[in-house]
């Protein structure tokens, strides 16, 4: 019988252990995650800000024409200003699709504290 109650208290220890174990792992894990919580909402921040931009140039292209945008160039505008912590690039290139040669790709890059791009492609109607 004293076997018995040892061998108990042997696996208690070691269920003890392994749990621990478990805890500081899963504890470890979500302290990785909080640190890198932060860099989310700079993420976030980045991708907002290429999206704006974006949005004027399809905006412009709506309202001034396909013409207004040459390529290839590196326009800027005032809806493209980055944050503090980050910078705005943009580019326009003609490309061509299907045997036409009617088409412009807008790029919308912006760095720093975190990076986002866009791209998007538009053609002449």
């Amino acid at each position: 019988m004293k076997r018995h109650a040892g061998f108990a208290l042997i696996e208690a220890v070691i269920f003890i252990i392994v749990t621990g174990i478990l805890l500081s792992t899963v504890f470890m894990s979500s302290m990785v995650a909080l640190r890198n919580a932060p860099s989310v909402h700079q993420q976030w921040i980045a991708l907002q800000t290429a999206r704006q931009c974006m949005e004027w140039f399809l905006g412009q292209r709506r309202l001034n024409g396909y013409t207004a945008l040459t390529c290839p160039s590196t326009p800027s505008s005032t809806a493209c200003v980055a944050p503090s912590g980050f910078s705005v690039s943009t580019s326009v290139t003609c490309t061509t699709w299907n045997s036409d040669a009617a088409y412009k790709i807008i790029t919308v890059s912006v760095n720093g504290l975190a990076s986002a791009s866009l791209t998007a492609q538009i053609g002449d109607d």
